[in-house]
């Protein structure tokens, strides 16, 4: 636990929480839209997976949905505004159920000084003009809320949620931001990935109310150890292609199913795991579309 995030109430009892913050939410989507929150395992305030059904304005909702058919490959992320910063446990504590937000496409271009600034947030309107500006976000559900714990250990195969609605369905890896340091060393978290795709379409072998909820595939073509040394890996690059047809097992046992991969959202090795990490592949990466020019300041 990052010390810094805490206060003391007593001579030994710490006071845990979070500072408000902002946020970057995935967009996947054509009909229901979902948000699924960026990570970092380093960062008090982003160790949290969550995946969210959100209403958007109805104007909000055309111009997406214009920008979507024009680039149906690109990126789009939702972010609180820097007027309105809240803590990622709110929104399942309900204690926060609409927001002021901004919907950007694709990630600004970045310079290592901007990447190794302490909470630099790439969507700042200061540099990059919103898609979608100054909109009432409203948090319909929850589909999942996975706090971190650094205890935990890297499953032998990829793991993903697979969530949906109608005929649509995503996948989102469940990450596992392990402690990768001893008692005596700088606090390091990883390895591991951050992965967000949409399908071609909702499986017709999984119950409407099971892909509502999410339910839990594997993905046992994608190792995450070696089998000789039982060494932690992450993939390289973008872990399945576009329109590839993977096998999945639910809740990681029983015959394979198939599903069909649409397109990546998110791809990355780079913001999730500490700086510093010794990664396999040893080269970060953040791959996702990037802003258009004309979206740039």
């Amino acid at each position: 636990m990052d010390h810094k995030m805490m206060d003391h109430c007593g001579p030994t009892t710490p006071f845990i929480s979070n500072h408000p913050h902002q946020h970057a939410f995935l967009l996947v989507g054509d009909g229901a839209q979902f948000g699924v929150h960026m990570t970092q395992y380093h960062h008090e305030e982003h160790k949290y997976q969550l995946v969210m059904k959100v209403t958007l304005p109805a104007p909000a909702l055309a111009k997406l949905a214009t920008a979507r058919a024009r680039f149906p490959l690109d990126s789009f992320v939702l972010c609180n505004d820097d007027t309105d910063h809240f803590m990622v446990p709110e929104l399942p504590a309900r204690r926060r159920v609409t927001f002021k937000g901004n919907i950007f496409q694709g990630l600004p271009d970045l310079s290592d000084v901007d990447m190794e600034a302490p909470h630099f947030f790439p969507w700042d309107k200061a540099r990059t003009i919103p898609l979608v500006a100054d909109i009432e976000v409203t948090v319909e559900r929850i589909v999942t809320f996975r706090p971190f714990a650094h205890h935990m250990i890297q499953p032998e195969f990829a793991t993903y949620l697979l969530f949906g609605e109608g005929r649509e369905a995503h996948m989102t890896n469940l990450q596992t931001a392990r402690l990768a340091t001893g008692p005596f060393e700088a606090p390091l978290f990883g390895p591991d990935y951050d992965n967000v795709m949409s399908l071609q379409q909702a499986p017709d072998w999984l119950d409407k109310p099971l892909l509502e909820a999410g339910v839990v595939v594997t993905v046992p073509s994608l190792r995450l150890n070696d089998p000789a040394t039982g060494k932690h890996m992450v993939p390289n690059g973008v872990p399945f292609e576009n329109g590839q047809k993977l096998s999945v097992l639910y809740r990681g046992m029983g015959e394979s199913l198939p599903v069909t991969v649409k397109n990546t959202v998110l791809a990355a090795t780079a913001v999730c795991n500490s700086d510093g990490l010794d990664l396999s592949p040893s080269s970060p990466s953040l791959i996702m579309s990037q802003t258009p020019k004309a979206l740039m300041k």
